[in-house]
């Protein structure tokens, strides 16, 4: 049962972490962009 969990743990943080590093960047990337857009008008 402690391979499961394990090997369950491991697949959910193999797409997981690199979906919230994605998602992470493009709030990111979307609030420069308005600052950058805010500094202009």
């Amino acid at each position: 049962m402690d391979v499961t969990a394990s090997f369950l743990a491991g697949s959910i943080l193999g797409w997981a972490l690199p979906l919230a590093l994605l998602i992470a960047i493009l709030i990111w990337w979307t609030v420069v962009l308005r600052r950058r857009s805010g500094d202009d008008a």
